[in-house]
């Protein structure tokens, strides 16, 4: 029994690793940079990716001969302006953010208050568009940042009206969790956020209100939802029917022009 366990144990360690792709070490070395680093040395690029030096040095030569990486004025490495340019062509982020930025910036001219666009990325949001005004506290989050769903308006706004059997896995995932956020409380908030056509929530803005609503494809399932923070003790419903109507005249564009 001990020589076969050896025997396996031996294999087991002969067994070649299974190699990156090329193309898995691009996106480790793009995934290294945040909004918290922008700029990274080539040893700090290395380790943030899990790569040797050797092969990052030799990924990062071909990257900047491509426009995918630049040096900035300190030679540190930063994302290449070409990188954004694709990012730009994304058709789920673009299209939406394309639609709705007019409406949000009638809406933020209205209210002055900061207004932000989620679109559904699996069990989270990503915001792909902010509009706020200089200096906004916690409840500014940048372009680019995800979320769960549950813990920001414009996720809430999706969630509730997502399709019930991905409702219904998202929730079976928060049980036993004995806090706020628990199944039972995001259930009812959901029901809620149905009746009414917007989500309300300070989970992420605390003492601040987040009101979301979401934008709606011709199924009636979540394309994006646009979101307002409003001031602590502010009545939610005049703002909840006010960003509620954005959301709809940019699902009503948005439909006139082929998107959902």
């Amino acid at each position: 029994m001990r020589h076969t366990v050896v025997e396996a144990q031996s294999s087991t360690a002969d067994r070649p690793r299974p190699r990156r792709s090329s193309l898995e070490r691009v996106h480790r070395l793009l995934s290294s940079f945040s909004y918290e680093h922008t700029q990274l040395s080539l040893s700090e690029l290395s380790r943030r990716a899990g790569l040797p030096l050797s092969t990052t040095h030799r990924m990062v030569t071909e990257m900047l001969e491509l426009g995918m990486l630049e040096r900035d004025e300190d030679d540190l490495l930063c994302i290449g302006v070409d990188v954004w340019k694709f990012g730009l062509l994304t058709p789920k982020s673009y299209g939406i953010q394309r639609v709705a930025l007019p409406f949000m910036q009638d809406l933020y001219a209205t209210t002055g208050l900061p207004v932000h666009l989620g679109i559904p990325e699996d069990d989270q949001i990503t915001i792909v568009e902010s509009l706020r005004p200089r200096g906004s506290g916690p409840e500014r989050p940048y372009i680019g940042q995800r979320e769960p769903m549950h813990v920001v308006a414009v996720g809430m706004a999706m969630l509730a009206f997502s399709d019930p059997n991905f409702q219904e896995r998202y929730l079976a995932a928060l049980e036993g969790d004995r806090s706020a956020d628990a199944p039972e409380t995001i259930r009812r908030e959901l029901a809620q956020t149905r009746a009414t056509g917007f989500a309300v929530s300070q989970r992420k803005t605390a003492p601040k209100i987040a009101i979301g609503a979401p934008v709606l494809d011709r199924v009636g399932l979540p394309m994006g939802a646009i979101s307002l923070v409003v001031p602590q003790g502010t009545a939610t419903p005049p703002y909840g029917h006010l960003i509620r109507s954005t959301a709809r005249a940019v699902q009503r564009t948005a439909w006139e022009q082929g998107m959902g």
